[in-house]
């Protein structure tokens, strides 16, 4: 298992994540992050854009012209 911690939670409910955590997960001011609740936890995750599990998708491809001429005639026709 990982890193632990305590914590205190502020009269207003907010909860600070250390900055080494932030830093490691790419959370930033302003990043969305998912609460998931169950009886015995609160799991915090970062909320993912779903564009980024494509990134990378087609690394190391190389598409010519005649690809792309192919796959506009594929699409749009002639």
């Amino acid at each position: 298992m990982g890193e632990k911690i305590e914590q205190k939670i502020s009269s207003n409910g907010r909860v600070v994540i250390p900055k080494k955590w932030r830093v490691q997960m790419g959370l930033e001011d302003g990043s969305i992050i998912e609460l998931e609740y169950s009886e015995k936890a609160i799991k915090l995750k970062k909320k993912r854009h779903p564009l980024e599990d494509c990134l990378g998708l087609f690394d190391g491809l190389v598409f010519t012209e005649d690809d792309h001429r192919e796959a506009k005639k594929s699409l749009f026709g002639d």
